[in-house]
């Protein structure tokens, strides 16, 4: 409670007092995180007879929640939440009212309602960007707890998380033009509301807390991916032939050498190759210079340095497969009909191949957990200090060779059933850009010679289909498969998640004692060997990686490039 009154007291300050800049900064960008952490905690931790905790009994501890409640009420971007704070004090009250020994009327009375803020003239246009954002994000409430992965969550933590979420995306908005140019798209970016509220979801449905700078961080590496896809299939895919292969050349080898994009090639380069050669070299070395992985260790370094490249050429990959897909001729299905799908004759592996290989790659499945890793290993590393001031020990994020197995066979799942949604919520717009997805291979078409079609447990509702609409009920047993496999995928990668969860927790046997020229010091100090803290990092990873999963079931949110 004495937190929330620090907070409201510093919010209500004159602009003129403070702390100057620093405290400004902090009021208008990290203090609203922490006052919406400590609401979403209160309200979604009150018991259905108004009570928190397990001493529901004893007034003090329907009190101070309650009287917490009603100092974070009047922040303004709190307001969203003002009926189910409401609600709250509300039962905490009649909780109250039960008890012998009720608190005094003086304090009943302060808990009565919330004070109703009396607006000026200022007040009541903030009190109309409230009721927008208020309207936006009762959307996404709706729209997200009908999602799997949440559905089970409380609606109020659902709410609260979305609403937190909203505060980060000023932070992505100001880093979205550090390296890539601005997006020409209709969509206008809508993923940048989107990406905060999947990784705090993220974090609710597996109750846990992590902190905002690894959410951060993780933020900006999702928007990093939707951002290097946009420029790859609306930049690079618009090189000609020589242009193309001057690039792949340049990424495979002159990305590292530190030398400027000019100077990498004698080749009179255009404008185009020349821009593309600078954004990424400016995103390579972005990556591997982040300050969040300052303390990583030189191996999980070396992974981050190898998938940053493959990334890279993975998308190359895939634009190659795309342009030999939109060279072939329109596909029929065995009755003769044209189809809107194009089977792809000339893959350059099999389909399980590939989906654990360019697909995965393309999607940034092993690009985005080496980045993870290092981000572990760095916080790792700041448990682990020696006697010699500033100077740590750098820390492998896996401590031993099961670990780091297990770690490699979770994203080997984790980048399969990613992409694998990804292509279900994506046919449509890549059948109309001449993007391959997973349903032009040919193992999504029936076979002619095949005395039965695929989906033998569908073949009843289709027995009376028109000749007409054939065609659309191999699209639809098409993507039937494609969602069968994505879901194979996600079990692997969940099975694998807990149980290499659960070894974290437990500790790691196998590694080393700190030596006597070593502080142990906070959370692996706390909690023994074990490692909780990574375990939840690590679930949340998924996580997130669940949410976007869901969510392209039903809708794509993309930024259309062609």
């Amino acid at each position: 409670m004495l937190l929330a009154q620090s907070i409201t007291a510093n919010h209500h300050l004159p602009e003129n007092e403070g702390s100057g800049a620093l405290a400004k900064t902090a009021l208008k960008d990290r203090i609203p995180v922490v006052a919406l952490q400590i609401l979403t905690e209160i309200l979604s931790t009150q018991h259905e007879d108004g009570t928190w905790g397990s001493n529901g009994h004893v007034e003090e501890t329907i009190q101070y929640p309650a009287l917490t409640l009603l100092e974070l009420a009047s922040l303004p971007y709190t307001a969203v939440l003002r009926t189910e704070i409401q609600d709250a004090i509300s039962k905490a009250r009649e909780a109250l009212s039960t008890r012998q020994n009720a608190i005094s009327n003086g304090t009943q009375t302060h808990l009565l309602s919330i004070p109703d803020i009396h607006p000026d003239a200022v007040e009541e246009c903030r009190q109309n960007a409230q009721a927008k954002q208020a309207q936006k994000i009762n959307g996404f409430v709706t729209y997200f707890s009908s999602l799997d992965h949440i559905k089970n969550l409380q609606l109020v933590r659902i709410k609260a998380s979305i609403l937190e979420a909203s505060l980060y995306r000023p932070f992505l908005q100001a880093a979205r033009g550090d390296i890539f140019p601005p997006s020409t798209s209709k969509e206008q970016d809508k993923y940048l509301d989107y990406i905060p509220i999947m990784w705090l979801l993220a974090s609710a449905s597996y109750r846990v807390f992590v902190p905002p700078e690894y959410l951060l961080d993780m933020m900006i590496l999702s928007m990093w991916i939707f951002l290097a896809d946009e420029y790859m299939e609306s930049r690079i895919v618009k090189l000609a032939l020589t242009e193309f292969r001057q690039f792949r050349k340049y990424v495979e080898e002159d990305l590292y050498t530190g030398v400027p994009p000019e100077q990498t090639s004698r080749d009179n380069t255009t404008a185009v190759l020349q821009e593309a050669r600078s954004v990424f070299t400016a995103f390579a070395t972005a990556v591997l210079s982040y300050p969040s992985l300052a303390s990583a260790s030189a191996t999980d370094l070396l992974d981050l340095r190898f998938e940053t490249k493959n990334y890279l050429l993975h998308h190359l990959d895939q634009l190659e497969d795309n342009l030999r897909l939109v060279q072939q001729p329109t596909s029929q299905n065995p009755t003769g009909e044209k189809t809107i799908r194009k089977k792809f004759l000339t893959p350059r592996t099999s389909f399980q191949t590939w989906i654990h290989t360019t697909a995965a790659g393309h999607i940034s499945g092993p690009f985005a957990w080496a980045f993870f890793t290092c981000c572990m290993s760095s916080s790792l590393s700041s448990l682990h200090e020696t006697q010699t001031p500033g100077k740590k020990v750098k820390k492998d994020c896996f401590c031993t060779p099961r670990q780091k197995l297990m770690a490699h066979g979770l994203n080997a799942h984790y980048g399969a059933f990613c992409r694998l949604y990804n292509d279900y919520g994506s046919v449509a717009r890549d059948a109309a850009e001449g993007n391959l997805n997973s349903v032009n291979f040919p193992e999504f078409f029936p076979s002619s010679s095949s005395s039965s079609p695929p989906f033998e447990e569908e073949e009843e509702q289709h027995e009376t289909s028109t000749p007409s609409s054939k065609a659309d009920d191999e699209e639809k047993k098409a993507k039937s498969l494609l969602l069968s496999a994505a879901r194979y995928e996600r079990s692997c990668a969940l099975t694998t998640m807990e149980t290499l969860c659960r070894e974290l927790e437990d500790g790691c046997p196998e590694e080393p004692r700190a030596g006597a020229g070593e502080i142990q010091r906070g959370k692996e100090k706390e909690k023994g060997k074990g490692k909780k803290w990574l375990a939840d990092r690590i679930r949340v990873y998924v996580g997130a990686g669940e949410q976007f999963s869901d969510m392209y079931l039903t809708r794509d949110v993309t930024n259309g490039v062609k």
